[in-house]
């Protein structure tokens, strides 16, 4: 909640100051009716709530974003994007312990001015997009595939 209410309240508006023509796919069960309010008076915010299939979501969106202010751990959703070739505009937080190197996995930004400008100049700049695109499915590879997660169990176990 934290995070999409900053989204929308601080940054979005930023990004569309810059690119009047995007529109924000908000996905997520239970949206709180402080959430829809704010998501009402914010042009281009679209909230969807629960969606059976993500997959449309995923092929239809340019960009994916993690605004997370607070959490720890690896954050799923971001797997999810870099797996599907989706480029992540992410915050320190969103993208710790993922071995997400800025500018070569995803853009990492912690404040709403530069998480603005990290989602324009990607949705803008087409060799970076692919940059990312291809990095963060070379991420999930090394990182969390099947592959990966054998060789630390026999790390961990057999050597």
């Amino acid at each position: 909640l934290d995070a999409m209410q900053w989204f929308i309240g601080d940054v979005f508006a930023r990004i569309r100051a810059e690119l009047p023509e995007v529109t924000f796919h908000c996905i997520g069960a239970g949206t709180p009716e402080a959430l829809v309010h704010l998501a009402q008076a914010q042009p281009g915010v679209r909230l969807h709530g629960f969606v059976e299939d993500i997959t449309p979501y995923m092929d239809g969106c340019r960009i994916a974003v993690a605004p997370l202010r607070f959490g720890a751990g690896v954050k799923g959703k971001i797997n999810l994007s870099m797996a599907h070739g989706q480029p992540v505009v992410g915050t320190t937080c969103a993208v710790e312990g993922m071995h997400v190197e800025d500018g070569v996995d995803a853009l990492v930004a912690d404040d709403a001015a530069g998480f603005a400008a990290a989602v324009v100049r990607l949705y803008r700049d087409r060799a970076l997009w692919e940059q990312l695109s291809a990095g963060g499915l070379r991420n999930v590879d090394t990182h969390f595939s099947l592959e990966a997660a054998r060789a630390s169990v026999r790390r961990t176990f057999l050597d």
